[in-house]
């Protein structure tokens, strides 16, 4: 889902980052392009974008950089020789963008990212980030050709390939929240206290998330109560596993695009100071995974500071 693309971008973020590149062949997350100014060769310029920018939205994602030059090797691997920062960053960026914007259709995502010479410069270079785009294929119209990059390199897909795009639904993508709910006592033994964790799921891709599920971590003295004086779980509990508390929604149990569900109150005991009315409540180092239909599993870590009543 482009997870190795974005590590890529948000990992450039000086000149230094990006000179460091030189010596590197490009790849399927990453492509180099010089900035060529004249009139008479900026159109074709547009189009290499757009072609470039249609590749990685078909495939997994990737990152153009604009102030590099890459020159084939003697085995046809292109590999970045030097660094040639574009004169003007902002209209570089604009005349990219309206590339982008005019020549592949449907639209696509782009994150844009300027890294100048100096913090005054005009200089340095563009940095694109094409997000793996969902459902039907992009292409440019330019050539009226669907591409895609494999590789290092970018290319025409196949019919099949065409096809298989084109009966593809839009993703869906589970990610977790666990929220502190603050301290309480306990409902059912008045003036011992407890801390409630709230497990909250929200789709962020575009795709309905069906049949999802959650799962949670064990940790010490971390539980999903099961009595009544407590909200019971969203979806049912499951035993499947002794160490995870198993979560798992069913044919009914949709998670739609940009919606939030509250799936379950954990519960921490605290310690009491010996000689003191305060409870404490250490760290917890908690890990989640939530999946759905069509989606991989997404595992996340949380760290919940330590509390006192």
């Amino acid at each position: 889902m482009g997870q190795r693309s974005e590590a890529f971008f948000n990992s450039l973020k000086t000149p230094k980052n990006i000179k460091g590149l030189i010596g590197q062949s490009e790849d399927a997350d990453f492509d180099c392009k010089i900035w060529i100014p004249h009139k008479g060769e900026l159109k074709s310029w547009k189009e290499s974008v757009a072609k470039n920018a249609c590749g990685f939205a078909n495939a997994t994602g990737g990152v153009i950089i604009i102030g590099l030059l890459a020159q084939a090797d003697a085995d046809g691997v292109d590999v970045v020789q030097e660094d040639q920062p574009v004169p003007d960053i902002d209209a570089v960026k604009s005349e990219a963008l309206d590339a982008i914007l005019k020549l592949v259709e449907p639209e696509i995502e782009v994150e844009t990212k300027e890294i100048r010479l100096t913090s005054k410069s005009k200089q340095g270079y563009v940095l694109l980030h094409i997000h793996e785009s969902e459902g039907s294929p992009r292409r440019s119209k330019a050539t009226a050709e669907f591409y895609v990059r494999m590789a290092s390199g970018t290319v025409p897909m196949m019919y099949f390939q065409i096809a298989d795009r084109f009966g593809r639904r839009p993703h869906a993508q589970l990610i977790v929240e666990l929220e502190d709910g603050g301290v309480r006592t306990q409902m059912l033994a008045p003036g011992v206290f407890e801390r409630t964790v709230i497990a909250i799921v929200s789709n962020t891709g575009r795709g309905l998330a069906r049949f999802p599920a959650l799962r949670i971590g064990r940790t010490k003295g971390l539980m999903i109560p099961m009595h009544l004086y407590a909200p019971p779980p969203l979806w049912p509990l499951s035993d499947a596993h002794s160490d995870w508390f198993s979560l798992r929604g069913g044919s009914n149990d949709v998670v739609y695009p940009g919606e939030k569900l509250k799936i379950a109150t954990l519960i921490q005991g605290g310690v009491q100071i010996t000689g003191a009315k305060i409870w404490q409540f250490p760290r917890l180092e908690v890990v989640t995974e939530a999946v759905c239909d069509g989606m991989p599993a997404h595992r996340q870590s949380f760290a919940i500071e330590a509390a006192k009543s």
